[in-house]
């Protein structure tokens, strides 16, 4: 049961599903649902509580992961993850672990701490990206784009989550990436416990670090969706644009106006994360507690061999978390091929513990919603300081873990 709905997905599915039957002589029967998160992730609920539950489904990873496997409907993968360790890089389980053990596997992931950038705007202003390695060097650079009339960095502030995005990206910067899920997991997990707070001065001093980009948006930022401020910088109008690796699939249908480059936010100055860590749109793989645990076996090391994940990551344009050769990956487009495959490099480089998952995935959607979605513009229009949004996100957060016991 999957979401791949899409014809290059349907096709990438199809080709890998052929290529397991092939190698293994077990069939796998394909049934797409719509990709729509708000119907998709019920189905699967609903599937997975039925007598007859799919023997694999994809899944986001996070909350819908922990809940399904706390119900008992899921088999125990942490046998098989032994088997895939040594292939497996940052984010493989990211989402999927609970009570110590193995719930999931990813299928593939999106890296949302990118920064797109145009180099021949940049060299207008004698700006080079490939020098800034810390949120300092990024923000005087910006502020000397801005100073000479130029716009330094655009942001769809309208759909809110672009701006949860900064949020979780300066979080993560702050308190590394351990820490960060720690922090999230208290508001959808019990005994967590509150060793990380939201009022901690290292996370307090991340939403302040936002307030620090507001002069260097474009004029109006407040009332423009990111459709069009993907649109905008695609046209060669801006330097700078923190955006997910799924800006990709954008260029795809929307070629830049000039050849992009790409590298992930900037590090902190007295952060506990380094420069390498990454913020992941997990997809995972779950299992039924009642599938045939050797066909399932056979599936994982099938799809986790170096040959199968070069094709699933160009025909899917996702960076897999697992360690296979990124210049065998074909992607229809030289720009976008170099491009996908710097994105891929930031997976291989980040280290097996240097992902978590983004907070929109992470934690409790009530919470995300309201406090960082919301919460960023009311940080951006003056109506919420950093101190009150985090003392906000604390009591939320308390909120929940009583309800969690």
């Amino acid at each position: 049961m999957n979401r791949w709905s899409d014809p290059n997905s349907q096709k990438a599915a199809n080709a890998m599903f052929s290529g397991f039957t092939k190698a293994t002589g077990i069939k796998i029967t394909n049934q797409v649902q719509p990709s729509s998160g708000s119907t998709y992730q019920p189905a699967v609920r609903t599937a997975f509580s039925s007598n007859t539950p799919p023997a694999l489904a994809t899944d986001i990873s996070g909350p819908e992961v922990y809940n399904l496997a706390r119900a008992g409907v899921l088999m125990d993968l942490t046998s098989i993850y032994q088997g895939i360790k040594s292939k497996a890089r940052a984010g493989a389980v990211a989402g999927s672990e609970v009570d110590g053990k193995i719930w999931g596997l990813s299928d593939g992931a999106t890296i949302g701490n990118c920064v797109f950038y145009n180099p021949d705007y940049l060299a207008k202003y004698h700006v080079d990206a490939a020098a800034i390695t810390t949120t300092s060097q990024w923000l005087a650079a910006m502020s000397h784009i801005k100073k000479a009339g130029g716009t330094p960095i655009l942001i769809g502030a309208k759909d809110q989550w672009p701006g949860g995005h900064y949020l979780n990206d300066l979080v993560q910067r702050r308190l590394g990436s351990a820490a960060a899920t720690q922090l999230y997991n208290r508001t959808v997990l019990p005994k967590q416990g509150d060793k990380i707070k939201w009022t901690d001065d290292q996370v307090i001093a991340a939403f302040r670090d936002y307030l620090a980009f507001k002069p260097l948006f474009q004029d109006g930022f407040l009332g423009e969706a990111a459709a069009t401020t993907d649109g905008q910088f695609l046209a060669g109008k801006a330097g700078f644009y923190e955006m997910g690796s799924w800006l990709l699939s954008t260029m795809r249908q929307t070629p830049p106006s000039f050849t992009p480059g790409v590298m992930l936010f900037p590090t902190v100055e007295g952060g506990a994360g380094h420069g390498n860590e990454v913020t992941l749109g997990n997809d995972t793989i779950i299992v039924s507690a009642k599938a045939n645990a050797d066909a399932v076996r056979k599936f994982f090391d099938y799809f986790t061999r170096p040959d199968s994940l070069a094709r699933w990551s160009g025909s899917m344009f996702v960076s897999p978390p697992y360690r296979f050769d990124a210049s065998a990956v074909k992607v229809d487009s030289p720009v976008l091929g170099k491009l996908f495959g710097r994105i891929n490099s930031f997976s291989a480089n980040a280290g097996r513990d240097g992902a978590a998952l983004f907070n929109d995935q992470a934690i409790d959607v009530n919470i995300y919603s309201r406090y960082i979605w919301q919460g960023s513009v009311g940080l951006m229009t003056g109506e919420l300081s950093p101190e009150r949004l985090c003392q906000k996100l604390e009591e939320a957060t308390v909120r929940a873990q009583r309800k969690l016991g």
